[in-house]
C-alpha cells in the first residue's frame, strides 16, 4: 500500500510514549492505529468515526496481517461496487480465522455471488416481505403481552433481540422458537465475540441448520426459503476454493451443482443477518422515543412521518460496522494507492455519517428526506434483507407508540454494547404505565 499516514490536529492533544499525537479524549490513536475489535473503539465509537470521516480518508491497522480502513461515504460506496478491484473471496471480516468455513454468498464474488443473490432475492423482495406483516405484528404483540403489567422491561432480551429472531425462525424458516436461544448466543459469538471463537459460533450455527436442511431434503419442495436454499446453484469461479483449509489449488468443477457446504453456508449466512442485525435498530429506536417524547408524539398523530423515521433510525442505528475486502490490482481510493492483496475494510457507519451526504449526521432528524441509505450498503453485496429490516422497524415501532406510549429511562438502565463487523447492545431498561393485554385482562 502506497499512501501516507493520517495527520492529527485537535484541540485537545496528547501524546503518547512513541511521540504519536493523538486527541486528549482518546486511548487508542484510531488513525495510525486502529482495532475494529477493541475497547477503545467499542468504547470512543461514534467519535473516532466522525474523525476518521473529517480527517483520515485512509486509516491503518497494524493487528494481526494488518488492514486499512475506508470510511467515507464516497469512498465506501466506489469500493462496494467495484467487484473486480476489491474482492470479497478473503472473507468478510479482517484477520479471518483460517478454519472458519466459507460464509456464501457474502465471501464470494459475481458470478458465483449473482447465482445465490437472485436465488434467495426473491424470498427477501418487498411483495413477499410485506406479506408477513401480520405475523411481525402478531410476534410484536406476543412479546409486549410479555411484560405489559409488569410497567418496565428489559428491551434487547425482551423484544428488540426476540422480535427479529422470531419472525425469521417461525415465518421465514418454519423453525421451532423454541430452539432460539442458543443459536442466538451463536449468532453473537460468530459475529462480535471473540476472535478465536468465532468459528465455533458458525460451526454451531452450520451444525444446527445442516440438520433441518437435511430433513427438508427429504420432503416435497416449497415455494420458501429453505427449498430455494436445498435448489442450490452452478459452480463457477467466483468463490475461492482455499477458503476454510482447502487447497488454492483446487481444481473447480464448473457448471455443476454446487456442494451441500455451501447450501448450508448460504443459510447460515441469511439466519445470521436475521437472528443479529436488527436489533440495534429496535432498541436504537426504543431508546430515542424514550428521550424524545414530543417527536414520540408526532410519530404517534402522524403516520405519514413514519417511513422517514424508520430510514432514519436505520441510518442512525447501523448494526453493520465493516465489511472486508481485497484488492486484486493496483488502485488508487482517497489519495492511496492499494496493492494486490492489500486488505480494506468498508466502514458502514461512517458512510451514513458523513457530513457531505447527510446535513447534521451526529443528530437523528425524523423528517430528514432521503435519497439512499448508506446502512444498507452497496453493489452486489448490499443487504439482502434491506425490505425485511425495514418491516421490523415499521412493526416495533407502531406497536411501540400503541401501546407503550410513556416510555422514560427505568432505573439501572446502562447501556453496554459490543463492536465488531457489527455493533450490538444490551443493558437497556426502560419503563412505562402498565396496560392491558390485548383482547383482555
Amino acid at each position: 500500500m502506497v499512501g501516507f499516514e493520517c495527520s492529527i490536529e485537535r484541540i485537545a492533544m496528547s501524546t503518547t510514549s512513541d511521540g504519536l499525537e493523538t486527541p486528549a479524549t482518546w486511548r487508542r490513536d484510531h488513525h495510525n492505529d486502529f482495532d475494529l475489535d477493541s475497547v477503545e473503539f467499542n468504547e470512543e465509537y461514534e467519535s473516532a468515526i466522525d474523525d476518521l470521516v473529517a480527517r483520515c480518508p485512509v486509516a491503518h491497522s497494524s493487528v494481526g496481517k494488518g488492514y486499512h480502513v475506508v470510511s467515507r461515504y464516497a469512498d465506501v460506496r466506489r469500493i462496494a461496487q467495484d467487484w473486480q478491484n476489491f474482492s470479497s473471496a478473503d472473507g468478510y471480516q479482517p484477520n479471518r480465522p483460517e478454519e472458519m468455513p466459507p460464509i456464501y454468498p457474502d465471501e464470494c464474488d459475481p458470478p458465483y455471488q449473482t447465482r445465490w443473490r437472485r436465488q434467495l432475492d426473491h424470498h427477501l423482495s418487498p411483495r413477499v416481505v410485506r406479506s408477513y406483516e401480520a405475523s411481525v405484528t402478531e410476534h410484536a404483540n406476543f412479546l409486549i403481552d410479555q411484560f405489559i403489567e409488569r410497567g418496565e422491561f428489559d428491551v434487547v432480551s425482551e423484544f428488540a433481540s426476540v422480535l427479529p429472531s422470531r419472525v425469521w425462525f417461525n415465518s421465514f424458516l418454519g423453525l421451532p422458537v423454541e430452539d432460539l436461544p442458543p443459536l442466538m448466543d451463536a449468532v453473537e459469538q460468530a459475529l462480535v465475540g471473540p476472535i478465536e471463537g468465532r468459528t465455533e459460533g458458525w460451526g454451531k450455527l452450520f451444525s444446527y441448520l445442516d440438520a433441518h436442511l437435511k430433513k427438508r431434503d427429504g420432503e416435497e419442495p416449497r415455494d420458501d426459503m429453505m427449498s430455494a436454499v436445498l435448489a442450490g446453484v452452478e459452480l463457477d469461479e467466483g468463490f475461492n476454493p482455499s477458503m476454510g483449509g482447502g487447497p488454492a489449488d483446487a481444481k473447480i468443477d464448473m457448471g455443476a451443482p454446487c456442494p451441500w457446504s455451501h447450501k448450508v453456508a448460504a443459510l447460515s449466512n441469511v439466519t445470521a443477518g436475521g437472528l443479529g442485525t436488527a436489533t440495534y435498530l429496535i432498541a436504537g429506536m426504543a431508546q430515542y422515543l424514550a428521550a424524545n417524547p414530543e417527536d414520540a408524539q408526532r410519530l404517534r398523530d402522524d403516520e405519514s412521518l413514519r417511513p422517514q423515521a424508520i430510514e432514519e433510525f436505520i441510518r442512525a442505528f447501523a448494526s453493520v460496522v465493516a465489511m472486508a475486502r481485497t484488492a486484486t490490482s493496483e488502485v488508487e481510493v482517497a489519495g492511496t494507492t492499494f496493492q494486490p492483496g492489500d486488505r480494506v475494510v468498508l466502514l458502514f457507519p461512517g458512510a451514513t455519517r458523513d457530513p457531505e451526504i447527510y446535513e447534521n449526521p451526529g443528530e437523528i432528524d425524523i423528517d430528514r428526506n432521503f435519497t439512499v441509505n448508506a446502512a444498507f450498503g452497496f453493489g452486489p453485496h448490499r443487504c439482502i434483507g434491506s425490505h425485511l429490516a425495514r418491516l421490523l422497524g415499521k412493526v416495533a415501532l407502531a406497536t411501540m407508540l400503541e401501546r407503550l406510549p410513556d416510555l422514560t429511562a427505568a432505573e439501572g438502565n446502562e447501556p453496554r454494547y459490543l463492536t465488531s463487523v457489527t455493533r450490538e447492545v444490551s443493558g437497556i431498561k426502560l419503563s412505562f404505565t402498565p396496560g392491558l393485554k390485548l383482547g383482555g385482562e
